[in-house]
């Protein structure tokens, strides 16, 4: 089981994949799933891969110790031999960050107990950010009694030009009900350049230290 905490400190990344169809999907899965133990990789703490309901996005939230163990992986002969071969059928944004915010309790990512997972991606300019994080990271009462809702944890883009969300739902019902709510204006709708993608999406894979 992988945890979402602050207190951790974590070199976080979000890795979304993006494949032309769910053939493409599959084949990264089949990837990842050969490789070898988490152990046998200094400062990985966990990836965990998430299948995006679209059938063409793959969402790995990744765990470092530092940035510096990250590079020494991407370094690696194997590493770069395997980003190749996802590359060749799908295309890749990386997203370094932190976690700065997380409801309570904490997200927690388990195989056991899967969850409805929707990623929010925020993309503004870095002088933005401070206000996009201000926005993402404030908690409205009722959240603690919509129905469904699970835990969430907010990422500050260590480039300064993202904020990311990563939100668990205990079903898709829930989550398109909440969606289907009449919305409060928000302060990022008077922001000029601001972009949102959403990831919905349900954990499949976790490669993990024992």
């Amino acid at each position: 089981m992988s945890s979402i905490r602050v207190e951790d400190s974590y070199f976080t990344l979000f890795n979304i994949f993006h494949t032309e169809d769910a053939d493409g999907q599959q084949v990264l899965f089949d990837q990842w799933r050969s490789l070898p133990p988490a152990e046998t990789q200094p400062g990985l703490v966990s990836g965990n891969f998430h299948r995006g309901l679209d059938g063409r996005s793959v969402v790995n939230y990744a765990q470092w110790e530092s940035k510096e163990a990250y590079d020494a992986f991407l370094s690696e002969r194997a590493t770069q031999g395997r980003l190749g071969s996802a590359l060749n059928i799908s295309r890749l944004d990386t997203i370094p960050c932190e976690v700065v915010h997380t409801w309570h309790p904490e997200p927690r990512i388990s195989l056991d107990e899967p969850r409805f997972t929707v990623v929010i991606v925020v993309a503004s300019a870095p002088e933005d950010q401070t206000q996009v994080l201000k926005e993402m990271t404030y908690d409205p009462e009722e959240l603690a009694t919509t129905p469904g809702y699970v835990s969430h944890a907010v990422h500050r883009g260590l480039s300064g030009e993202h904020v990311v969300k990563y939100a668990q739902w205990e079903d898709e019902e829930s989550f398109r009900a909440f969606l289907a709510r009449p919305k409060e204006p928000s302060a990022l709708d008077d922001l000029d350049g601001v972009r949102v993608e959403l990831f919905v999406s349900e954990i499949e894979y976790i490669r993990e230290r024992a």
